[in-house]
């Protein structure tokens, strides 16, 4: 009888050193599984951190690019204006006159109610001074080919002449020339600056 209680003793430790060794065997797989995928999604946010850092420092740049461009213009803008003011001073210092240009509506040669004042002034001054003659010359905004802006700069300038032809001046005084989209008065590329370059210039001469 002791003999067989022994045995079962002997037979209940065995099974429970074999359940004990399987349970830490499954912790230690279930724990290598969590340990992997922790590595796993560790790296991949790395990478994903890596991957936007690189996109935004693109972003960044192409943003410094384009800001240091429109700078550029800007300058560029500031300079031509101020080199056109310092020679309307300079020419007014030595006697000459400095006429206002009149401004025309997209693809228009066709003359706007302020258009039609300000002509009415430089026929005022050009009856008034004999012996000056007015080369008008005809502007456009960049859009278009070249042949088209030079057609329509020469449509306005010859519309500016004829009204200055209607309101008295003699048409051997006036002299009309087209330079299309060649010489701007702005160097934008925006609505802002095309407005300003769809014009008529006044030059007068002795």
């Amino acid at each position: 009888m002791r003999e067989r209680n022994l045995a079962v003793l002997i037979l209940v430790m065995c099974l429970t050193v074999v359940f004990v060794t399987g349970c830490c065997s499954r912790k230690a797989v279930k724990s290598a599984v969590i340990t992997g995928e922790q590595m796993a999604a560790e790296d991949q946010q790395a990478s994903s951190g890596e991957q936007m850092t690189g996109e935004q420092a693109l972003k960044e740049q192409a943003l410094k690019e384009q800001t240091l461009k429109e700078q550029a213009l800007k300058e560029q803008a500031a300079k031509e204006q101020a080199a056109k003011e310092q020679a309307a001073k300079e020419q007014a210092a030595k006697g000459g006159m400095v006429l206002a240009d009149i401004l025309f509506d997209f693809d228009e040669f066709s003359l706007k109610p302020e258009a039609r004042g300000i002509l009415e002034q430089h026929a005022k001054w050009l009856l008034e001074h004999k012996n000056d003659k007015l080369t008008i010359e005809g502007h456009s905004d960049e859009r278009g080919t070249t042949e088209y802006n030079l057609a329509l700069g020469e449509r306005r300038a010859t519309a500016a002449m004829k009204y200055l032809v209607d309101l008295g001046i003699d048409e051997a005084r006036l002299r009309t020339i087209s330079y299309g989209e060649e010489l701007p008065l702005d160097p934008g590329h925006d609505e802002a600056a095309w407005a300003k370059n769809r014009r008529d210039h006044f030059v007068p001469k002795k």
